[in-house]
């Protein structure tokens, strides 16, 4: 495939899609694990985000020694303190299925809140979605690399936040992290399970920690590899051609808006009051 020339992806792709006027392939690496991307022939621009990943070579304490590991693991310690005043504190990986299930229902009934209060519909709550995870979470019992894990931090035997992760080839791919917005959420229940799932990935031997796709300040402080990804686009028909070239007119517009930051920000306002509105008509 990483021979091929755009036109004979564009023929493998039109007689696999039929029907299809166009695809858009969105957030493609241009290399993973230090190959090429096979499909990097198709017409395709920079995406607006990108990956974020570190190795987790030499352990735990050479992680933090490349990132002002002291002070960040004071820090933890302190936030970790002030939790145990409210009762006994419990993190790491979830072994028991009935765990796993109580975890995943925590970050459902979490991003349900974060959606609504967003004024977005939530996908998560589509039917059969819950079911694909929990099934991924009952067929990964019994998995050295597991399609998906979960870890979790509890205060006092209550769940305070948790993070759904995969593992393939030794590299921890997080899939999602949601925390309680409740009175322990100035402790940052997040910070401090990602820090110590961080610890235990490098006792477990693993070898990469990805945060995935999409920029969060937090991610930043970890990761030290940053995965430029791209956008594809496949015309496959010429009515397929005219809905591309209006989506490259759309993209940069948008890039000419993200350019000025007074412009953004009333962008984002616009979309979230739209969206907040169009959620509360559906309910």
């Amino acid at each position: 495939m990483a021979s091929m020339r755009r036109t004979q992806i564009e023929a493998t792709l039109r007689a696999a899609l039929d029907g299809v006027d166009y695809a858009v392939l969105r957030r493609m690496p241009r290399i993973h694990d230090d190959m090429a991307q096979p499909l990097a022939a198709l017409l395709r621009s920079p995406s607006h985000t990108e990956g974020y990943s570190f190795a987790l070579a030499g352990g735990f304490a050479a992680v933090l020694q490349k990132r002002n590991g002291g002070s960040r693991q004071r820090k933890i310690q302190s936030k970790e303190r002030k939790m145990r005043e409210a009762g006994v504190l419990e993190y790491g990986t979830v072994r028991s299925l009935e765990r796993g299930n109580a975890a995943l229902d925590f970050f459902f009934e979490q991003k349900a809140l974060r959606l609504a209060e967003q004024g977005q519909l939530n996908s998560f709550g589509a039917p059969g979605v819950t079911d694909f995870f929990r099934d991924l979470l009952d067929r990964s019992r019994h998995m050295s690399e597991p399609l998906l894990e979960m870890a979790e931090l509890r205060v006092g035997g209550k769940i305070c936040a948790v993070i759904g992760s995969a593992i393939h080839r030794k590299r921890v791919n997080v899939y999602f992290m949601t925390f309680a917005r409740d009175e322990l959420a100035p402790q940052s229940p997040g910070q401090v399970l990602t820090f110590r799932q961080i610890a235990e990935c490098c006792e477990r031997g693993m070898a990469a920690y990805d945060l995935g796709v999409g920029f969060e300040d937090f991610k930043t402080h970890w990761c030290d590899v940053i995965h430029e990804l791209d956008d594809a686009y496949v015309p496959l028909t010429s009515r397929g051609k005219a809905a591309i070239a209006a989506i490259q007119l759309g993209r940069a517009a948008t890039d000419r808006l993200r350019r000025n930051p007074f412009l953004w920000q009333r962008l984002k306002w616009l979309r979230a009051y739209l969206a907040r509105h169009a959620f509360a008509g559906n309910r």
